[in-house]
C-alpha cells in the first residue's frame, strides 16, 4: 500500500500541470468567445464562433498539410482519401454549355451505357448544364450507389440520352503509352516497358505487378513518376517491394525518435534494366520509390528534384467536432536524408542521377499523354507496337527520350 500510494503522490504534480495547462488555453479562448457573441457589431452563432478557433489554431501551427475539416465536409474528405466514389466513370473537362467528356473510364457504367470520347454532356436529369460549373456538374452526377441517372449528351450535334447506374469507382493510377481499340499498349516495339503511375493509392502496386508479369519478354522498365503527387505509404513500399530483394525502403522520424522502419519485403518481378522518371512535381511517395530504388542502386533516377514532400500525416475524427489531418512525422531515405523540403536545408527530395532541363510547356506535354490514354474504338487505330519515333512526333516528350537512352547505361549495373 505504501508502495501504490507512493506512486499516486509523484503522478500527482504531472497531472495537475496539464490540468493547469489545458485551463490556461481555454481561458483565453472562453474570454474572446464571451466577448464577441455578446459585444461584436453583429451577431455571431456559437458554431462560427467554435470552427474560427479551431481553424485559427491549425493555421498557427504554419504548415500547409494540416488542416481541419468541419464535419459538413467530412464525407467529400473522406471520398477524396479512399480514392472511390459512387458516379458514373468519367473523365470530363469543362466546357460553357456543360461538361466535356474526355474519356469515359475503364469498366465503368458509362463505358457500358455507351458514352464516348468527345461527347458533350448538356443535362443531368431535367438539370440543364449551360453555364454551370465543373464541380457542380461533377456533384450532380454523383449520387448513391445503385441508383440510377439520365445524361443526356450531344454528339455530331445530335442530343442522344443514356440511363446510367452509378457505382463505385476506382481511380485508375497504372497508365500505359496509349491505347488501341480501348485497351493500354505498355511497349514499344524495341522491348521496353513504360509504365506510369499518376498517384499512388492500395491497388496501385498489384497493378503494376500485373502489367509487369504480363510482360516477361521486356528488355527494360521506364517508371514514369513525373507530376505523380504522392498517396499511400504502404503503396510506395509495397512497389517497392516488386523491385528489391531487401534492404530499407523508408524511415519514420516523428519529432522525439525514429518512429517506424519500412524494409522490401521481396516479392521481386522483375530484373530488367529500370530508369524512374521524375521532375519537381513528384512529391511525397512517390520520392520514397524513386530514393529507394535509388540508393539500392535499383534504378537510375532521371529528370529534376523532387517536390520535397516528406511529412507524415495523420487523421483524428472528432465526430461532430470535425476532423484533423495533421503533420506528425517526416519521411527519410534509406541514407537519413529527409524528403522534407526544409527552410535553408540543401538537402531534401531526390536529386536525379542524370539532371535533364525543364521542358518549355509541360501542361501541353502532360495534355497529348492525356490524349493517347483516350479509351475509343475503330479500324484507324494502330495495332503495332508504337515506337521512340511515336514519342518524339506525336508526342514530343523529350524527357522520355532521355530516359530512353539512358536505359543502357543501367545493364552493367543490374544483379
Amino acid at each position: 500500500m505504501l508502495f501504490a500510494s507512493a506512486i499516486i503522490v509523484l503522478r500527482l504534480p504531472a497531472a495537475l500541470a496539464k490540468r493547469t495547462h489545458r485551463a490556461e488555453l481555454a481561458q483565453g479562448l472562453v474570454e474572446v468567445a464571451q466577448t464577441l457573441e455578446s459585444e461584436f457589431v453583429r451577431e455571431l452563432t456559437r458554431e462560427e464562433l467554435r470552427e474560427g478557433a479551431i481553424q485559427g489554431m491549425v493555421e498557427s501551427a504554419g504548415d500547409p498539410y494540416t488542416v481541419w475539416i468541419p464535419p459538413r465536409d467530412r464525407d467529400e474528405f473522406v471520398k477524396e482519401v479512399q480514392g472511390t466514389f459512387a458516379g458514373i466513370g468519367v473523365s470530363v473537362s469543362s466546357d460553357p454549355r456543360g461538361a466535356l467528356v474526355r474519356t469515359p473510364l475503364d469498366d465503368s457504367p458509362a463505358l457500358e451505357a455507351g458514352v464516348q470520347a468527345g461527347d458533350l454532356i448538356v443535362a443531368v436529369g431535367d438539370e440543364d448544364l449551360t453555364g454551370m460549373a465543373l464541380p457542380d456538374i461533377i456533384a450532380l452526377v454523383a449520387g448513391p450507389e445503385g441508383s440510377s441517372v439520365d445524361i443526356t449528351v450531344l454528339r455530331d450535334e445530335q442530343e442522344q440520352t443514356f440511363t446510367v447506374v452509378r457505382r463505385q469507382i476506382g481511380t485508375q493510377t497504372v497508365l500505359g503509352l496509349r491505347r488501341t481499340d480501348g485497351q493500354w499498349q505498355w511497349q514499344l516495339e524495341d522491348g521496353v516497358l513504360v509504365v506510369r503511375i499518376d498517384q499512388f493509392l492500395d491497388e496501385t502496386p498489384r497493378d503494376l505487378r500485373s502489367v509487369v508479369e504480363d510482360h516477361p519478354e521486356a528488355t527494360a522498365l521506364i517508371l514514369d513518376l513525373r507530376s505523380n503527387p504522392g498517396g499511400s505509404l504502404s503503396a510506395a513500399v509495397e512497389t517497392c517491394d516488386l523491385f528489391l530483394d531487401g534492404g530499407v525502403v523508408v524511415e519514420i522520424r516523428n519529432r522525439r525518435e525514429v518512429e517506424a522502419i519500412f524494409e522490401a519485403q521481396p516479392e521481386v518481378s522483375t530484373d530488367v534494366p529500370m530508369v524512374v522518371l521524375v521532375n519537381e512535381g513528384s512529391a511525397s511517395a512517390s520520392e520514397i520509390v524513386a530514393g529507394a530504388l535509388q540508393f539500392h542502386q535499383r534504378a537510375v533516377v532521371v529528370g529534376r528534384r523532387t517536390y520535397g514532400k516528406g511529412s507524415v500525416q495523420k487523421i483524428r475524427d472528432f465526430g461532430e467536432g470535425g476532423t484533423l489531418k495533421y503533420t506528425a512525422a517526416t519521411y527519410h531515405l534509406p541514407d537519413g536524408r529527409s524528403v522534407q523540403r526544409g527552410e535553408g536545408e540543401e538537402l531534401w527530395g531526390v536529386d536525379p542521377d542524370v539532371v535533364l532541363d525543364a521542358p518549355e510547356d509541360w501542361n501541353a506535354v502532360n495534355e497529348r499523354w492525356l490524349d493517347a490514354g483516350i479509351i475509343t474504338t475503330g479500324p484507324d487505330w494502330p495495332q503495332s507496337l508504337p515506337s521512340q519515333d511515336w514519342i518524339r512526333n506525336q508526342l514530343d516528350d523529350a524527357e522520355m527520350l532521355q530516359a530512353l537512352e539512358t536505359l543502357p547505361q543501367t545493364t552493367d549495373a543490374q544483379p
